[in-house]
């Protein structure tokens, strides 16, 4: 499906001048010309705009086309859609749900041959527009529903499926039966097109029932980026044995990525070591690994002692340069109570709170400490293996 859009130099000169501008003050302000399409560009840069964070090469690109809210919402970022390109090799690929297209764009320069399946034909037709901007070549444009495709698709590589989680009324789903399409009923004829399944979903999913769900799961990635978790990828692999079912725990920083694996069935048979009190080093660990549940497998791997089974924060004398966390030096242990909060913390005005297994929000232990948010000083309230309430003062390490 090829389209052309008949966007002129003077509009595209005119979103990339206003590019930073608000668009709703510029349509107040602006006048309507025979050579620039306003209304256009006026769309354009709003939509850029939403996009700037996830997608800064496309949002520079002015040539590239953005469509509605929505399809720019629930696309993937370019840093995550580089991770996921990474998953995928082959000589044919399909992706069910094509959306804007950035998940495509970056997938299907590892195959032969891509299949950009959408039933939007609007926004199949962006989307076309758009690779051609890009320089994609060996693809095909398919406007129709996904189901359609797959009944009549032949063996395909790796199929690629990011299901739709807002409702008839665009309001966010929550339940995986809900999503469009619903891959709990057409997973077995995933599975039959191909031996390579990736499925997109919401950090919101539950892990424990995605394993309860899907029965030929070999992978399960939890991705974040800047220690916010973005997406989770689950690989079905119906030759997959369930005993070598591996989650993936990835934060994409600045500096490159933080990597973190485990076994859920190894998880299962580990114990921590506990200690009293915190040692030198205070240790935290990203969102990722926040979502997996592995807990004791990351202890154990990065040798790390427990403060309690439920605080999720842990604690060595070693510094360990790898870690996929925050890292702290332990200042002082402050034990939970009137005297000795007020005696330790009376000249703080200023930290950065966080509560692990810990009675009071953030907010509530703030207004109770009268500190305000910020500063280089980092207090961590919590609970000890002994039951007691703390907080322990840190500083970054």
């Amino acid at each position: 499906m090829k389209t052309k859009f008949n966007i002129n130099e003077q509009t595209l000169n005119f979103i990339e001048q206003h590019i930073d501008d608000n668009s709703h003050l510029l349509a107040l302000t602006v006048k309507q010309n025979s050579e620039t399409d306003i209304h256009f560009a006026l769309e354009q840069i709003a939509a850029r705009q939403r996009a700037k964070e996830k997608l800064p090469a496309w949002y520079r690109n002015y040539k590239l086309i953005f469509p509605p809210q929505v399809s720019v919402e629930q696309c993937s970022s370019e840093a995550t859609a580089a991770y996921k390109a990474e998953l995928c090799k082959g000589e044919k690929f399909a992706d069910l749900t094509g959306g804007f297209g950035v998940d495509f764009s970056f997938i299907a320069q590892n195959f032969n041959h891509s299949f950009y399946v959408e039933k939007d034909e609007y926004i199949a037709k962006i989307a076309g527009y758009n690779f051609d901007v890009l320089g994609l070549k060996n693809i095909e444009i398919i406007n129709c529903d996904s189901s359609e495709f797959l009944a009549n698709a032949a063996n395909i590589d790796c199929i690629y499926i990011d299901p739709s989680r807002r409702n008839t009324n665009n309001k966010k789903e929550i339940l995986l039966e809900n999503c469009s399409p619903n891959v709990l009923e057409i997973k077995n004829i995933l599975l039959q097109k191909s031996k390579n399944v990736l499925i997109k979903l919401s950090p919101v999913f539950d892990i424990a029932e995605l394993l309860r769900k899907f029965d030929s799961i070999s992978q399960i990635h939890i991705v974040a980026v800047r220690n916010e978790c973005k997406e989770l990828l689950v690989r079905l692999d119906k030759k997959c044995n369930e005993s070598d079912m591996e989650i993936i725990c990835v934060n994409i920083t600045n500096n490159g990525r933080q990597i973190f694996s485990f076994n859920p069935n190894d998880e299962k048979n580990i114990e921590y070591n506990f200690v009293q009190n915190p040692q030198r080093y205070l240790y935290e660990p990203n969102a990722s690994v926040q979502k997996s549940g592995g807990f004791k497998s990351f202890a154990q791997k990065f040798n790390l002692c427990a403060l309690n089974v439920n605080s999720k924060i842990y604690t060595s004398d070693i510094l360990i340069n790898d870690f996929c966390g925050r890292i702290f030096t332990v200042e002082k242990v402050i034990p939970f109570n009137k005297n000795e909060l007020a005696n330790n913390l009376k000249n703080i005005k200023k930290a950065n709170i966080t509560v692990r297994n810990f009675p009071l929000s953030v907010d509530e232990l703030r207004k109770k400490l009268g500190i305000a948010e910020g500063g280089d000083i980092y207090l961590f309230a919590t609970t000890l293996f002994n039951c007691s309430k703390v907080i322990i003062q840190c500083s970054k390490a």
